[in-house]
């Protein structure tokens, strides 16, 4: 059964991913990256990952890609009033979304009860006590290297933000 679930959920994520892409509108391209994420967050419930699927989701699309959609909007692109065709799509994608997520729910749910009715509680995958003996054992070194990297990557967003008010 679970099998089932993902392998629709990889479908879900690859168009959806392609929708990201190939989508005129920035708008369409954030609403797509909700799914998209939405869709990879039920994979990583699939594969018993529960913490990184719920992180995934509130961090990914309840935030940052929210600020995105925030800062889409007021970009103020002057796209069309949508037409009833569109309105429906829209309409039909919530719908979508609304269900991949108590699908996620139904599905973390029982591989969680599964799981701890086989399994002595220390042993569980996916909670946050074995990711971090995961990360800070067997993954320290790039953890620390990606952390670096992501320094360096704010110091260069910083000083092209001076730049360009300097010019300005």
């Amino acid at each position: 059964m679970s099998s089932f679930f993902f392998y629709i959920f990889a479908i879900i994520l690859v168009l959806a991913s392609l929708a990201v892409v190939l989508a005129r509108n920035p708008l369409y391209n954030v609403l797509s990256l909700v799914v998209v994420i939405f869709a990879l967050s039920s994979l990583f419930m699939i594969l018993e990952a529960f913490f990184v699927g719920i992180i995934l989701s509130l961090v990914y699309a309840g935030a940052v890609l929210v600020f995105f959609l925030f800062v889409v909007m007021c970009l103020n692109l002057s796209t069309p009033t949508l037409t009833t065709v569109q309105q429906n799509r829209f309409q039909l994608l919530g719908w979508l979304a609304g269900l991949m997520l108590l699908a996620e729910f139904f599905l973390a749910t029982k591989a969680f009860l599964a799981a701890q009715a086989m399994q002595p509680v220390s042993e569980i995958r996916g909670t946050i006590e074995a990711i971090g003996k995961i990360l800070f054992a067997d993954y320290l070194l790039p953890f620390e290297l990606t952390s670096l990297l992501l320094l360096i990557a704010i110091f260069g967003i910083v000083s092209l933000a001076k730049g360009a008010l300097k010019t300005q």
